[in-house]
């Protein structure tokens, strides 16, 4: 595995992420565990989650993956997208989702922008993964329009003095965080955002002079696209977009992973 530092921070991160969204497609928590065991024997030391990721059992499952090992990987979380509520164990995740087709309210991401939400949201957090601290709290899918900006960063730095969080940045859809990029502002010190091979969505950030830090959707977007590149091709081009960065992917599959980290080995 290859490891970079980020840019604006002195976190030393593997190139490629595993990201949580879909930890929870499998069923019981040892076949989760076994999943994120794999990726970190495989070399992968950075881990991408949110509350919302499996309506709060993303993060749980990593609380039990950190012990023993916190300083060794480097964990991101988000606030601002949150679960409609926190659900303990797949039986009532999954019962949740079930019904959830038929009563589209009961699976409706809450949005929620003010600063006693995101406080609560880290707390909380912090509690699943049973850390004390995060290494990059994202805001999740911010909304310019509805993000007060000055006061979120404010809060950002005080929850960094208190030694909470290391660093904050945008995750989001690249017509989201862009005019934040453009603007130069504080809270895009880091950005997770998507990109392609075929749609180059992440060209308007390197055009303006940074380096692309956390990039996805290389491997869905080449499924629309009816890509013909072969896996290990396909990351390879994508580490040469993202040249300083880390490449966040989620699967299943452990075969999946070993795969790709034996790519750039």
């Amino acid at each position: 595995m290859q490891y970079v530092t980020i840019e604006n921070t002195n976190l030393r991160v593997s190139r490629l992420t595993f990201g949580t969204a879909s930890l929870h497609h499998l069923y019981r928590r040892t076949q989760r565990l076994s999943l994120l065991n794999t990726a970190l024997a495989s070399g992968i030391t950075h881990f991408d989650t949110s509350p919302y990721y499996g309506y709060g059992l993303a993060e749980s499952d990593l609380s039990l993956f950190l012990q023993g090992r916190r300083d060794a990987i480097t964990v991101a979380t988000k606030v601002g997208l949150y679960p409609p509520k926190i659900i303990q164990g797949s039986l009532s995740l999954w019962c949740r989702k079930i019904t959830g087709k038929i009563y589209k309210r009961l699976v409706k991401p809450r949005v929620n922008w003010s600063i006693s939400e995101a406080e609560r949201s880290l707390n909380a957090s912090l509690k699943r993964l049973k850390t004390d601290y995060i290494d990059i709290l994202f805001l999740h899918e911010p909304e310019p329009n509805l993000v007060s900006s000055d006061k979120f960063l404010s809060w950002l730095e005080k929850e960094r003095s208190k030694g909470k969080i290391r660093y904050w940045g945008l995750a989001g859809q690249s017509n989201l965080v862009f005019d934040w990029v453009k603007a130069n502002h504080p809270l895009a010190a880091v950005v997770q955002t998507n990109d392609s091979l075929h749609g180059c969505e992440a060209n308007g950030i390197l055009n303006h002079g940074r380096q692309l830090q956390f990039t996805y959707g290389y491997f869905s977007s080449s499924l629309r696209d009816a890509s013909v590149l072969p896996t290990d091709m396909l990351l390879l081009k994508a580490l040469q977009r993202n040249q300083n960065g880390s490449i966040l992917f989620s699967t299943r599959r452990m075969d999946r992973i070993k795969m790709l980290a034996g790519t750039i080995s």
